[in-house]
């Protein structure tokens, strides 16, 4: 079983990179083969222009996004880790989405909207806000940021998606953090594979 990790945190000292080390470690673990896709090393281009607009009406897509493309083609598992700013994803990942997810090799459209072609394939979604889960639910943020990237996107075009946002996360304990961190594990270690596995 293959993971395509898609990681969208600036730097190299975050506790999303906490979280990246643990579901990499994990997935091996388990006998699953992560692909780390770090979207500010590897300098992606989030900017979805008029080439790109163009190719993708024509079935095709630059380089850069074929390879991303093949390598969500290739994993039975997707696996989003990024902060939440603005109550959206990071601009690089948003940009990802945008150039990757495209009409043709993610969805097509049908005669009732948009129909997922990546069925059959597993997502696990982390986020991580500076706001506590009381202060998100109270303003309706919780459900504005699961539904942008858990609803309206990977459900959107097939995934099975787990998310789970760790809130609060500059003023918890170590403690907490480090269930946090453990809570990943454990959602790595659920994830179903194939017989034979």
């Amino acid at each position: 079983m293959k993971a395509c990790i898609v990681f969208a945190h600036e730097g190299t000292n975050s506790f999303a990179h906490q979280i990246l080390q643990r579901v990499v470690t994990a997935c091996e673990a388990a006998g699953i083969r992560p692909v780390v896709r770090d979207l500010y090393q590897i300098g992606f281009d989030p900017v979805f222009d008029a080439e790109d607009m163009h190719l993708a009406s024509q079935g095709r897509a630059r380089a850069d996004v074929e390879e991303e493309q093949q390598l969500i083609t290739d994993a039975d598992l997707l696996v989003m880790i990024y902060p939440v700013w603005w109550w959206s994803p990071p601009a690089i990942l948003k940009g990802y989405l945008d150039r990757v997810f495209t009409d043709g090799f993610a969805f097509r459209y049908g005669d009732d909207g948009p129909v997922g072609m990546l069925n059959g394939k597993q997502a696990l979604v982390f986020t991580t806000t500076r706001e506590s889960e009381q202060e998100m639910r109270a303003d309706g943020f919780d459900e504005v940021v699961r539904k942008q990237i858990v609803d309206g996107t990977l459900k959107l075009i097939g995934y099975d998606v787990t998310y789970r946002n760790f809130a609060a996360v500059p003023y918890v304990s170590e403690a907490e953090r480090a269930a946090m961190l453990e809570e990943a594990e454990v959602l790595v270690r659920r994830i179903r594979q194939p017989v034979g596995v």
